[in-house]
């Protein structure tokens, strides 16, 4: 029963319900993207609420609001998260409180150094900021034809250098994941469709389900070899990973997990320090403190 809770669970997390909800999830990263707040305005103007509502309604879409699951949809959902710490009002926490929390970043400006409007943003102290400019200059290349090797590896070793910095992977982030993420990020930053992800071959899917067979084998060396295997497998090998967390074997599901990257989280591991200061937005009531316990 466990294990069918397991695969019940991740069935609503998986690449399917992403993209059903990316017409959503691109609706909130829009509003995030054009949301500037009124001058002189209150601390949660309507036009702020309504870009929170419309963030709400695409985390909802996508399944986010859950406690575990895979590593793809947490890092999608961590990476619009991050693009809202921009946008949140500064001070004033006290007067929400009792509420969820949506961090703001304090970062560089946008435009690079004071005094180099034209600069590129810095990846240590925007990374946002350099991302999204380095993205829009592949896309730019792209368009223009010009989207040879020596034009576009400057600005993937940029974007990928802030996606690392903004916690959204890390050195240990399965290879399979690293590049579908990217790809993910790239698409929902530049406004485009959702990304199908890549198929493997027959062959190839016939192979990775022969490496999944062995993830249950009596032998742990076995085991770890299948997994080491399945860790260098191209994207293509995710919707097949998939289909073993619905195995009857608990060594096969937990290694399934793993490989999807259930409980990978990057930006846990991103100090605050490295950003600056941070102010406290709430949104929504969290659970109410125990019985006689005053709120803090």
């Amino acid at each position: 029963m466990m294990i069918l809770a397991a695969a019940l669970l991740f069935a609503l997390q998986d690449e399917a319900r992403l993209k059903e909800a990316w017409p959503k999830l691109a609706d909130a990263w829009k509003a995030v993207s054009e949301y500037k707040a009124p001058q002189g305005a209150a601390v949660l103007d309507d036009e702020f609420l309504k870009v929170v509502g419309k963030v709400r309604d695409g985390f909802e879409a996508a399944g986010f609001f859950t406690e575990e699951g895979e590593y793809l949809p947490f890092a999608l959902k961590s990476f619009v998260k991050a693009r809202g710490r921009a946008l949140a009002p500064t001070g004033g926490s006290d007067l929400f409180r009792g509420a969820m929390i949506i961090r703001r970043i304090r970062v560089g400006a946008p435009g690079g150094a004071p005094g180099q409007p034209d600069a590129a943003p810095a990846i240590e102290g925007d990374p946002m900021g350099a991302l999204l400019t380095a993205l829009q200059k592949l896309k730019d290349l792209k368009q223009g034809g010009l989207d040879d090797e020596d034009n576009v590896q400057d600005e993937l070793v940029t974007a990928r250098k802030a996606v690392k910095v903004l916690g959204i992977t890390s050195d240990d982030t399965p290879p399979a994941l690293r590049r579908r993420i990217f790809t993910l990020i790239r698409s929902l930053a530049l406004g485009e469709a959702y990304p199908e992800p890549a198929r493997a071959t027959e062959e190839q899917a016939k192979q990775i389900r022969a490496l999944i067979s062995e993830l249950g084998h009596e032998s742990i060396e076995t085991r770890d070899k299948a997994t080491k295997e399945l860790l260098r497998a191209g994207e293509g090998s995710l919707p097949i990973i998939r289909e073993a967390l619905k195995s009857p074997d608990a060594e096969v599901v937990s290694r399934a997990r793993r490989l999807l990257g259930v409980g990978h989280a990057p930006w846990k591991a991103v100090k605050n320090q490295q950003f600056g200061e941070f102010h406290d937005i709430l949104i929504a009531p969290p659970p109410a403190p125990p019985f006689g316990e005053a709120p803090k």
